[in-house]
């Protein structure tokens, strides 16, 4: 029982092709379905880790990581799909890349960082149910479109920056440690 939550995290993982499939095909609807799937079991994932105390070393670097895979496919998908709005997925993209060559440092370092805070929560909501309504309604006004990308990105950095202090306190145990 106490895994359920990883092979949750691994089926979200396993629905990442399913996604690409489906916008190349530019059927957009079931790519935003797959979206909803995804966002709905990282939901249910994190729920049942907390609730039933289900939260294991693996899982704290497989969720993320199902999260920055997903949003990192989303993002180089729709940078070519909707190509005007590109800068909006490269920023988001390269803040992804930043975000796991932290985790990274520390994974390495033998230092687990200690989860999701709620303005992360926030930010990963925001990026989901922006980018499952800019593939469900493509014929949205861009200005629609440039408001949603504006905010998404807006909050994902304002995420990073309300990260900074745990980073900071996670080096002091790496240093601690060494």
């Amino acid at each position: 029982m106490r895994n359920i939550p990883n092979t949750i995290s691994i089926f979200r993982i396993l629905l990442i092709p399913f996604f690409v499939h489906h916008v190349i095909q530019e059927d957009m609807l079931a790519a935003a379905v797959i979206l909803i799937i995804s966002a709905l079991t990282d939901m249910v994932d994190g729920f049942l880790a907390r609730r039933f105390d289900w939260i294991t070393d693996l899982g704290k670097i497989l969720d993320p990581a199902a999260d920055k895979l997903t949003q990192m496919v989303v993002c180089i998908l729709f940078a070519i799909h909707l190509y005007q709005y590109w800068v909006f997925f490269v920023v988001l993209i390269f803040r992804d890349l930043a975000i796991l060559a932290v985790s990274g440092y520390f994974i390495k370092n033998k230092v687990m960082l200690s989860g999701a805070k709620w303005f992360g929560k926030v930010s990963t909501t925001l990026f989901y149910v922006s980018m499952i309504i800019i593939a469900m309604f493509p014929a949205l006004p861009s200005i629609f479109i440039y408001a949603l990308l504006a905010l998404t990105t807006i909050c994902a950095f304002g995420a990073v920056l309300l990260y900074i202090p745990e980073f900071i306190r996670h080096k002091e145990q790496v240093k601690t440690a060494k």
